[in-house]
């Protein structure tokens, strides 16, 4: 691992490890926090909490997914196997989870409409990362023809 990538890697993991407890601690938070907001400030929305809170805890279950993923891939570049086929693939699983959890939010705004920018923004992501992914393949590839040649 090159000096100038340890500091971005270590930061990259705290903000990942971070945002695991921050997980854990919405999801602890999650009926009691939803039930509040909605009776305050939607309280139409009151009549799908169950649903509400359901599609919120499985968003939070993609996302603990995605952020270990994410832990692995900068467990890989650590090691300086970026351009192997295990980071390509770990890419596409993470391309696939965040575009679930465009899904997750999809099935979201059948009840709060808003929800559906998420959606957006989550399936543009997922596709992103799927350009990305087959980026690196193409990389592994080459990487290991020219490994071969030499």
């Amino acid at each position: 691992m090159s000096k100038k990538y340890g500091a971005s890697l270590v930061l990259s993991a705290i903000a990942c490890c971070l945002c695991l407890l921050g997980a854990v601690a919405l999801a602890a938070i999650l009926p009691w926090g939803a039930t509040t907001y909605l009776s305050d400030h939607e309280p139409r929305l009151m009549e799908h909490i169950a649903y509400i809170v359901a599609m919120l805890y499985v968003a939070i279950v993609v996302a603990v997914a995605v952020l270990t993923l994410l832990l692995l891939l900068l467990r890989v570049v650590h090691r300086g196997q970026i351009f192997t086929p295990v980071s390509g693939q770990l890419v596409t699983v993470i391309a696939l989870f965040v575009i679930l959890e465009g899904l997750v939010f999809g099935l979201l705004g059948l009840v709060y409409p808003p929800a559906m920018a998420v959606t957006f923004v989550a399936v543009t992501m997922g596709l992103c990362f799927l350009v990305v992914s087959r980026v690196l393949q193409e990389a592994a590839a080459i990487k290991s023809e020219n490994d071969a040649t030499i």
